[in-house]
């Protein structure tokens, strides 16, 4: 839902301006990508709640869930919140609010601009993986065998909470993983930039990977 904002005197140039809640979205940087909580918009852009302070020296691109995308240059940046404007000029408010993109609304999936060492643990057995890509309610692995689907595996690797999750599908060493428990929207948001920006890379160095021999399996 959506609350229009018009106030007397405010420059007309960028048009009605609304109020959204709630409205989750993907910004994709430079730095990798990262979710975000669309609070106001018009046809010449956004206001977005962050959870991250961004560096963006290029137009960024704004992914909303049905498959909708828009470039974005960044204008302003502060306390949490940062203000877009389109790059490829106005926009159709309505579309953007009913998020009327060409494909089904889903939920928003992070690919990770450096893929992350982890763990997958199960029957006696600790396979090393990249993770590759993450979602509220899910991943993406790559490892050098096919794991069967269903498979129950636990994934081990800071700074990733202890995750239990099945086979769901897979394609060669490319495995999705569906989550018995997912994450809040706000963890989600938070442990992209642990996993993306350098800070947070900075602690994922060979220490901190659970060294675990991967046991010798024949499947």
């Amino acid at each position: 839902m959506a609350r229009q904002s018009a106030q007397p005197g405010s420059d007309q140039r960028s048009g009605q301006r609304f109020t959204l809640l709630l409205r989750v979205a993907k910004l994709v940087t430079g730095q990798g990508e990262f979710l975000c909580v669309l609070r106001d918009v018009s046809d010449r852009g956004i206001k977005a709640k962050l959870y991250h302070d961004l560096t963006v020296a290029e137009p960024c691109l704004l992914d909303l869930g049905g498959g909708e995308r828009h470039r974005l240059d960044l204008v302003w940046q502060r306390d949490g919140h940062a203000g877009f404007r389109f790059a490829d000029g106005p926009v159709v408010v309505g579309q953007l609010i009913e998020e009327a993109g060409p494909f089904p609304k889903r939920h928003l999936r992070l690919a990770l601009i450096r893929p992350v060492p982890v763990l997958l643990i199960g029957d006696g057995l600790a396979l090393p993986a990249q993770l590759v890509d993450l979602s509220q309610h899910g991943a993406a692995v790559e490892l050098d065998r096919r794991l069967a689907l269903g498979r129950q595996l636990r994934i081990a690797a800071p700074p990733l909470p202890a995750l239990h999750a099945r086979v769901r599908w897979r394609r060669g060493g490319l495995h999705g993983l569906v989550f018995q428990e997912g994450f809040r929207l706000d963890a989600l948001a938070e442990l992209a930039g642990q996993l993306q920006l350098p800070a947070g890379r900075a602690a994922l160095n060979d220490e901190n990977v659970p060294k675990i021999r991967p046991a010798l399996t024949t499947d």
